[in-house]
C-alpha cells in the first residue's frame, strides 16, 4: 500500500515540475517588460501597450526620457502618445509606461512603423558619457488591407580575395512594398566559364526590413581549394522566408595572383589500403574512416563554418551553435564514417537542457535539403554520434520537444487508481 502510495506521488510531481515554467533572467542595466509592439489593428481602433520601465539595486539612480522616433515613409510616429515620457529611477525602483496607439480611419493599406525610444538623461553639468537606452519596434499591419512584399537588391559588393582569407560579399536589400518582411538569400559563385563553383546560404534576417528601408545581408565565401587568377561571377538572390523570389542580381571578383583559401583546421589523407581519423586538435569533432572507405586516395579537410551562412533548419527543427564542414570528398564513401562531436553547453542551452532533443544532421547537396540523421546521444560523455557515407556542411540541431501525451498520462493515473482499489478490497477481505 505504502509503495502504491508513493508511486502516485512521484507521478504526480514528475507531472508538476515538467510543467512550471524556466526562470528568466534579467538582463543588466535598464530593464523593459514587453519590449516590443508587433499586432494587426483596424482602421479607427485604438490600441494600448503598456512597458515596465526599471533598473537594479546596485544601479545609480537614473532620470529617463521616452520620445516617439519615426520609422521611414510608412510611419506610425503621429499616431502614438506616451503618458510618461520623463520620470525618476532610484535603484531597484520601475516604472510603468503606456503608449496610447491612434489609428486614423484613413489609414490605408500595409502596415505602420516608429520606434519608441527609453533612455537615460545624462546627469546635470555632466558631458557626454556612457548611457544606457532602449528602444521598443512598433511595426502595425493594417487589417483586411493590401500587402504588398517586393524588394529589390540596390547593391553588390565584394572583398578582395586575398590568400588565407574568406572572400566577404555584401548585399544591401531595399524594401519596396508597403509592409515589413523578413529576408534570406544565397550567392552562387561561378568560374569564368560558368561552371558553379559553391553556393553560400544565408539565414533568415534577426529583424524584419521596414518598407523604403534597406537591410544589408553578408555572405562568407570560403572556396573549397585554390581560385587560379580570373574573374569570378557572383549571383546573388533574396527571398522571403518561404522561398519566394524578391530579386536577384549578379556582381564579380578578381583573382589577380593564385588565391590559397584559409587552411583547414585539420586534414588528412585516406587510402584504401588503411583506416584514418580525422579530428580536431580540441577533440571536439572527429570523424574515423574504416579502411576501405574510399577507392583511391584523397584528402579530406575539416573547416569551422559560419553559423549565420547554414540554410534554413527543417520544419520544427533549430540550428544550436556548432556547425563545420568537410570537404575533399566528390561522390560517396565506399564505407560508412562514423561522426562524433562534443556538443557543448551552448547547444544545450538551445535544447532547454534536454541533450535527447540534440541532433546531427548534413546538408544534401543533390537533394538541397538537410537530412537530420539518427544520433546516439551519450550524455556522460557529451556527445552525438552517427554513421554516414557522405561528407557535406554539418551542424548539431535541436529537435522539437516531445508533446506531452495527456492520454497516456490519463491512462496511467486510471491504472494506479484501480491497483489502489484493488490493493484495500484485498485487504480488507483479508481483515488487514
Amino acid at each position: 500500500m505504502n509503495f502504491c502510495r508513493y508511486m502516485v506521488l512521484m507521478v504526480v510531481a514528475m507531472t508538476v515540475l515538467a510543467l512550471l515554467p524556466s526562470p528568466t533572467l534579467a538582463d543588466p542595466g535598464l530593464r523593459v517588460t514587453n519590449p516590443k509592439l508587433e499586432t494587426d489593428v483596424s482602421p479607427g481602433e485604438v490600441i494600448s501597450h503598456t512597458m515596465s520601465v526599471g533598473i537594479r539595486e546596485t544601479d545609480a539612480p537614473m532620470d529617463i526620457a521616452v520620445e516617439v522616433r519615426d520609422s521611414g515613409e510608412y510611419s506610425a510616429a503621429d499616431f502614438i502618445a506616451i503618458d510618461n515620457p520623463s520620470f525618476h529611477l532610484e535603484p531597484g525602483d520601475s516604472q510603468d509606461v503606456t503608449a496610447t496607439i491612434t489609428v486614423p480611419s484613413d489609414v490605408g493599406d500595409g502596415g505602420r512603423y516608429a520606434i519608441i525610444g527609453i533612455k537615460q538623461k545624462p546627469p546635470p553639468g555632466e558631458g557626454i558619457g556612457i548611457m544606457v537606452a532602449v528602444d521598443v519596434p512598433v511595426r502595425l499591419t493594417i487589417k483586411d488591407s493590401r500587402l504588398i512584399h517586393t524588394g529589390k537588391i540596390t547593391e553588390v559588393t565584394t572583398g578582395k580575395a586575398v590568400s588565407g582569407q574568406p572572400v566577404n560579399i555584401l548585399i544591401t536589400f531595399q524594401n519596396t512594398g508597403n509592409h515589413h518582411f523578413k529576408a534570406k538569400g544565397e550567392v552562387t559563385i561561378s568560374d569564368a566559364q560558368g561552371k558553379g563553383l559553391d553556393t553560400v546560404y544565408i539565414s533568415v534576417s534577426p529583424a524584419p526590413v521596414i518598407p523604403g528601408l534597406s537591410a544589408e545581408l553578408k555572405a562568407t565565401y570560403i572556396p573549397r581549394g585554390e581560385l587560379a587568377p580570373g574573374v569570378y561571377s557572383v549571383k546573388s538572390r533574396v527571398m522571403l522566408e518561404d522561398g519566394i523570389l524578391l530579386d536577384e542580381a549578379e556582381g564579380s571578383f578578381e583573382v589577380k595572383e593564385p588565391y590559397v583559401p584559409p587552411p583547414p583546421p585539420v586534414s588528412v589523407t585516406l587510402t584504401p589500403s588503411s583506416s584514418s581519423i580525422l579530428q580536431t586538435e580540441d577533440g571536439r569533432i572527429s570523424i574515423s574512416f574504416p579502411k576501405g572507405a574510399v577507392i583511391s586516395q584523397v584528402e579530406i579537410s575539416l573547416r569551422s563554418y559560419p553559423l549565420e551562412q547554414l540554410p534554413a533548419p527543417p520544419a520544427g527543427f533549430a540550428v544550436a551553435t556548432t556547425c563545420f564542414r568537410v570537404d575533399g570528398l566528390t561522390g560517396l564513401l565506399a564505407k560508412e564514417a562514423t561522426v562524433t562531436v562534443k556538443y557543448t553547453a551552448a547547444d544545450l542551452d538551445k535544447a532547454e537542457g534536454d541533450a535527447s532533443r540534440l541532433r546531427l544532421a548534413r546538408w544534401d547537396e543533390a537533394q538541397n535539403q538537410w537530412s537530420v540523421l539518427k544520433t546516439k546521444v551519450d550524455k556522460e560523455a557529451m556527445t552525438l554520434t552517427t554513421n554516414t557515407n557522405q561528407l557535406s556542411m554539418w551542424a548539431v540541431m535541436v529537435a522539437p520537444p516531445t508533446a506531452v501525451n495527456w492520454w497516456l498520462l490519463v491512462i496511467i493515473g486510471v491504472v494506479i487508481i484501480i491497483l489502489l482499489v484493488y490493493f484495500l478490497a484485498i485487504r480488507r477481505r483479508r481483515g488487514y
